[in-house]
């Protein structure tokens, strides 16, 4: 069972006269031997760094080949079992400007459906895969929140344990990586590695941020960052995500609370953050209730068209809110709000006792003006306006997907700013491991009942093979809400509560 399949290199041509080509110096091709057998072959510096050149192989310049070769030369002098990668390994923080290496003409597929991504990395150490290329098949497979730096922590955490002859499972080596990009070393976080230990120092606090994944942009930037673009490092945070959709969602939602967009449609499978995400972004902008409001649930075309016209000028989210896209008037008042024209009239044309006409009303004092007289007349009786323009902003969050969205009505697709998410089983418990610390449960009576440790405990045993490749979890999603409720199970100090995680 594995998941990294290594396709033979086919045997290189005869190299022209004079040049030296990388592969001839290394059978699977890692650039650290390859390095190092140059360096054995008596080849001068500046032919291998040539030799990269050549091959097209980038992230490797001058000093960083002497840098690797003197570590090399000292592990050697101190006669220190040793390969090419504990070489890499005992390598400085490497900042180079790609952050990748696009090897020569060799691909090596990263297949991640039976393992996490903690476990991948393992293997592709075992597997002598170097660090770079390791990086590189989880930017390949969508991953982006690991750099260099993290993956040769995370080797040195799962070396420390195995050394130490402790009992482990791979969740564990995540666990104890301390916050992403902080200053917190694997060594510190790697004497707190019993099992026992750990529970005890976390179990009974209430402080969710002693281990907030903090993202530390000092590191390369993802591919999918445009460095050149300034911005302060408190919003870089904010759009920083485990997954780079979410980061996406993230940046469109920070646009919209920005005041520079006036309608976004979010859709993707239920319970795996997308509220979560929207709700943050929009929080850091302004106050629930007073710039931003929400709507969730059932809602019919009538309450939404009510909702709009109350809160005409603030940022308005629907959040699961279908229902309303099952009548050709809810689809009529959605698509009026999400018009991304400079003027949105939005209007109910349907009869009702309360309905009042406002179509000739050209702004909203006339509107008000129109609604007092109808409501004067009809003794105190509230009026509703038939039309009026809105001047804020729309989050619409669907369960729906794009496919079926247009099969309600293909225009809504192109009438806004639309994020898509789709994500795999492995991708979601990505998200929930890295929003681990900020995730807030509440009891029925709307008391935090959040424990740091309780919630590491629980998402080992719902990350864990045993629970995943359980028969009563074939083709179930795993997402946020299935956490919750194993979470809840094991706050109530219920025997059975792995047992209960399968019944959701």
């Amino acid at each position: 069972m594995g998941f990294l399949w290594f396709g033979k290199k086919e045997t290189s041509k005869p190299a022209p006269d004079g040049l030296v080509r990388l592969e001839n110096y290394c059978g699977i091709y890692e650039p650290v031997e390859a390095i190092i057998k140059m360096y054995n072959g008596n080849h001068p510096i500046q032919q291998t760094v040539n030799a990269f050149i050549d091959s097209e192989v980038h992230g490797y310049n001058r000093e960083r080949i002497i840098s690797l070769l003197k570590i090399y030369k000292d592990l050697k002098q101190k006669d220190v079992p040793h390969q090419a990668r504990d070489v890499e390994l005992a390598e400085p923080t490497v900042r180079h400007s790609d952050g990748v290496y696009e090897p020569y003409e060799l691909s090596l597929p990263f297949k991640c459906q039976r393992y996490g991504v903690v476990e991948a990395i393992i293997e592709c150490y075992h597997s002598n895969v170097s660090v770079d290329r390791t990086l590189k098949f989880l930017r390949e497979a969508g991953i982006h929140s690991y750099t260099t730096a993290r993956i040769k922590k995370l080797i040195k955490i799962y070396l420390d344990l195995k050394k130490k002859g402790e009992s482990f499972n791979f969740t564990d080596i995540e666990l104890l990586e301390g916050p992403v990009g902080g200053a917190k070393s694997a060594a510190k976080s790697g004497s707190r590695s019993s099992a026992k230990g750990r529970e005890a120092s976390v179990v009974d606090t209430d402080d969710d941020r002693e281990d907030l994944p903090e993202v530390d942009f000092d590191e390369p930037l993802p591919e999918y960052v445009d460095d050149s673009v300034k911005m302060n490092r408190e919003e870089k945070k904010l759009i920083a995500d485990a997954l780079p959709i979410f980061s996406t969602l993230n940046a469109h939602v920070m646009v919209v609370g920005k005041g520079l967009s006036p309608a976004l449609l979010v859709t993707g499978p239920g319970g795996i953050g997308k509220s979560f995400s929207v709700e943050k972004i929009l929080s850091h902008f302004g106050k629930k209730n007073k710039d931003f409001v929400i709507m969730k649930g059932k809602c019919t075309p009538s309450a939404m068209f009510e909702f709009l016209f109350k809160n005409y000028d603030k940022i308005c989210v629907f959040d699961d809110c279908d229902s309303v896209l099952s009548s050709k008037e809810g689809i009529a008042v959605l698509k009026g709000a999400l018009d991304s024209g400079r003027s949105r009239e939005i209007s109910w044309n349907t009869k009702r006792a309360d309905m009042v006409d406002t179509f000739d009303c050209e702004t909203r004092k006339e509107v008000l003006a129109r609604l007092k007289e109808w409501s004067k007349a009809h003794n105190g009786k509230a009026g509703v306006p038939n039309h009026f323009q809105f001047e804020g902003s729309v989050i619409f969050v669907s369960n729906m997907t794009r496919k079926e969205l247009a099969s309600k009505d293909s225009a809504l697709l192109t009438r806004c700013d639309l994020v898509d998410i789709k994500v795999s089983r492995d991708e979601v418990l990505t998200r929930i491991r890295y929003l681990l610390p900020e995730i807030k449960i509440y009891d029925a009576n709307g008391k935090n009942i959040s424990k740091s440790g309780l919630k590491k405990e629980v998402f080992r045993w719902i990350s864990s093979p045993t629970f995943l490749n359980d028969r009563r979890m074939r083709n179930k999603a795993i997402d946020f809400r299935v956490f919750i409720k194993a979470y809840k199970a094991r706050y109530a100090n219920m025997p059975n509560w792995k047992q209960m995680a399968f019944s959701n």
